[in-house]
């Protein structure tokens, strides 16, 4: 009885317990090691989901500078002495840039655009004050608009909406205003006019029967269409959460109305663009740009870094081996499409 009640001696149970504590340790080692595993792999992977939403939405914007549904031929018919008329001198360049003015002494670039919903013309087969159209709805009196063929685009200031179904643009009134009631066919022709109200102008249609005397040249009857030309503005800027992110904002009306930017990207800590201008071989910073040269850029090369933020991971998940939190640079060369000479 006594040998088949004997149960562990002293130095046994020492023994499992050291066992036990072993195998626990190693439990609980392999166990930590694969949860920092886990956490960089995600923290990598939120750098990378970054980093694909990001550069997708600014080479869209890129490629698409200085695009419109119509030509490259723009005309500005604001009165460009005044602040909302001359900003149109650079938007017609499609492009522009600035160093260090972000967080971190990050960059930012300005990119024009006028590839928004369209508006058919169905009328303008006079110099007259008035453009038909087949609806004006979003827009609104003193909207800034593009109407546009194949031949000739040109900006102006939408000084009333008779009717809903044109869109005036008198002289003479309005801020910034139009310099002259009449489209002309090219920036320096518009420069050189008199501007009266029954000077010669484009028109952007023609006419059912006959032809206008005061039509500059025949129409090229194609499709005309009115558009509102923007700028989309990207840019670095501090969060609420503590760290910087990549946002994009758009700018419409000359500056005046301008929209609450979006966060497009958190845990960018660092933007530089450089551009190449025409043919040369090298990219250059934004202030070795010429006032003249931004018409001449070919395309962009976008270098943005990437840091690993908190959010529901815990802090050690996004460090790596040197204690310091994950980061991530990654390089984008985009070429303007209508920058481009077709060959």
């Amino acid at each position: 009885m006594k040998s088949a009640q004997r149960g562990f001696t002293l130095i046994e149970l020492m023994v499992s317990l050291v066992l036990g504590l072993l195998v626990v340790g190693a439990a609980g080692s392999l166990f930590l090691s694969n949860r920092k595993v886990y956490g960089n792999t995600e923290s990598v992977n939120r750098i990378q989901e970054n980093q694909r939403s990001a550069y997708e939405m600014l080479a869209r914007d890129v490629r698409e500078a200085g695009g419109n549904p119509c030509t490259r031929n723009v005309v500005n018919m604001l009165d460009t002495s005044k602040p909302g008329g001359s900003y149109y001198t650079g938007w017609l360049d499609g492009i522009s840039g600035a160093d260090g003015t972000g967080a971190n002494g990050s960059d930012e670039i300005t990119l024009s655009q006028a590839n928004g919903a369209a508006i058919n013309v169905t009328g303008n087969d006079t110099p007259s004050a008035n453009i038909d159209v087949t609806s004006t709805t979003g827009l609104a009196d003193n909207d800034i608009v593009m109407v546009c063929n194949s031949e000739v685009a040109a900006i102006f200031q939408a000084t009333s909406l008779p009717s809903g179904s044109s869109i005036q643009h008198n002289s003479g009134s309005g801020t910034p205003g139009n310099l002259a009631k009449p489209f002309q066919i090219d920036q320096k022709a518009f420069d050189n006019s008199v501007g009266g109200t029954n000077a010669p102008g484009y028109c952007f249609l023609p006419p059912a029967t006959g032809a206008n005397p005061n039509c500059l040249n025949p129409p090229s009857g194609s499709p005309a269409q009115v558009v509102k030309p923007y700028a989309v503005r990207w840019y670095l800027a501090a969060n609420t959460r503590g760290g910087t992110s990549l946002y994009r904002q758009v700018v419409t009306n000359g500056g005046a109305s301008v929209q609450t930017a979006g966060e497009i990207a958190e845990g960018v800590t660092g933007m530089q663009i450089s551009y190449k201008v025409g043919t040369t071989a090298n990219y250059v910073d934004a202030s070795a740009v010429t006032a003249a040269q931004w018409k001449l850029v070919t395309a962009v090369r976008a270098q943005l870094r990437f840091q690993a933020v908190q959010g529901a991971l815990s802090s050690n998940d996004i460090k790596g081996t040197d204690n310091a939190n994950l980061t991530r640079t990654l390089d984008d060369y985009i070429v303007l499409r209508n920058h481009m000479d077709i060959q």
